[in-house]
């Protein structure tokens, strides 16, 4: 292993490549990045198992991350904690911290908001009642896309849709599965751009709670309300993202996800400074899906880029 210098601490330099470069005085903490190199312990707060839009168990996402050498990982599967439980009895055996975690959709007046929650506590009444709330809806969803999918002469059944979502919570890519498997789609991105998307003709609005309410479940059942990947806001205008986030500050946001695969290092380097001029929390993840979404690797951000445990150990130090 390479000692760190006495007085400087320079960021690798394929770390450099994609994001700013810093040079950190030894001792002294800049979020996102390595303090030591023996911090630079793999991370990934942003993964989905099958429970939700994932392809892979959770048994098997922590093994995969073991395999990688990962040391952490959250769980963020959508509008649902039911995995949590099982990859952390999988990381018990297998070397790898699971962070609980959750992902919810929620309403903003310019469109849909996600908000990433980590380290509440799955068995709080008042998280899993909204929680059921949010699963209810998604379960009425189905018939109804299923439904506006007969219309137009594709016949699939809820039955099969259950079938691809082992027993988690159904969506979209479930049933984009069942789509591709009956070659009514080549392949799961074809399903979405003429099926399932936004605009196409069997899309159906999902229920969400209003982004304000969101944050005060994640919070009242113990967890940290983070910002996922504010590049889907389509706002780079540094005074109105900054507006925007210190309201979302003052309704109990703790941080902002500012290592996201499809970031650039331009708005990383926004909401890096964003985070640290508002003292909030720095979060990163690859919002790896599995087969789902090809081309996302577990643990490496885009050029290959790792995530430091300095990242988890501060967000522990918002609890």
């Amino acid at each position: 292993m390479v000692e760190p210098s006495s007085s400087v601490i320079e960021v690798d330099r394929d770390y450099r490549d994609c994001y700013p470069r810093h040079d950190v005085p030894a001792g002294t903490y800049l979020p996102g990045l390595v303090l030591q190199w023996c911090e630079f312990a793999m991370i990934d707060l942003h993964v989905h198992t099958n429970i939700s839009d994932g392809t892979l168990s959770p048994e098997e996402v922590v093994r995969l991350a073991a395999a990688k050498g990962i040391r952490a990982i959250a769980v963020t599967d959508h509008d649902t904690v039911s995995g949590i439980a099982r990859a952390q009895a999988e990381g018990l055996s297998a070397g790898v911290e699971i962070v609980p975690g959750l992902e919810v959709s929620t309403q903003w007046e310019h469109g849909i908001l996600h908000v990433l929650g980590y380290f509440m506590d799955p068995h709080d009444t008042y998280l899993i009642r909204t929680l059921d709330y949010l699963r209810q809806g998604r379960q009425e969803r189905i018939p109804k896309i299923i439904e506006k999918l007969r219309q137009c002469s594709v016949e699939i059944s809820e039955g099969e849709v259950y079938e691809e979502s082992v027993g988690g919570v159904p969506g979209r890519p479930h049933v984009a599965n069942v789509l591709v498997q009956k070659n009514y789609a080549k392949t799961l991105q074809d399903a979405f751009d003429r099926y399932l998307k936004r605009g196409a003709p069997a899309y159906v609005e999902k229920t969400k709670l209003p982004m304000y309410e969101a944050m005060r479940v994640i919070s009242a059942s113990g967890g940290l309300p983070v910002l996922a990947h504010p590049h889907s806001l389509n706002e780079n205008d540094a005074n109105r993202l900054e507006t925007f986030v210190r309201d979302l500050q003052n309704h109990g946001l703790k941080g902002i996800e500012v290592y996201y695969s499809a970031h650039s290092a331009e708005q990383t380097e926004l909401y890096l400074n964003l985070a640290t001029r508002l003292s909030l929390a720095v979060t990163g993840g690859t919002d790896f899906h599995g087969s789902n979404r090809p081309g996302i690797e577990l643990g490496r951000l885009p050029c290959g880029k790792l995530l430091p445990y300095s990242l988890l150990e501060n967000l522990k130090n918002r609890l």
